[in-house]
């Protein structure tokens, strides 16, 4: 298994996410997304990957998105990010 993400690898990992306040869709780095795109995002990917994870309601602070991040990883799903 490759080694935990760290909270500034949360720069680095971009996901495709809709966008809060308009139609389409937008490129954002983990530490950028909404609390509502990160949410919506992991419990999603959560449900395809058949992983089980409790998803915070409210804010969802860098340390729990990295926790949730890691803990996707450490279940088999792959995670990348740039230069890496």
């Amino acid at each position: 298994m490759d080694s935990a993400f760290s909270l500034d690898d949360l720069d680095q990992i971009y996901i495709l996410v809709p966008r809060d306040f308009e139609s389409g869709t937008v490129n954002l780095p983990v530490s950028h997304m909404s609390d509502k795109q990160f949410r919506d995002w992991i419990t999603a990917k959560c449900e395809i990957e058949g992983i089980s994870m409790i998803v915070p309601e409210g804010r969802i602070g860098l340390e729990t998105r990295l926790n949730m991040l890691n803990r996707l990883s450490q279940n088999g799903v792959k995670i990348y990010k740039l230069g890496g």
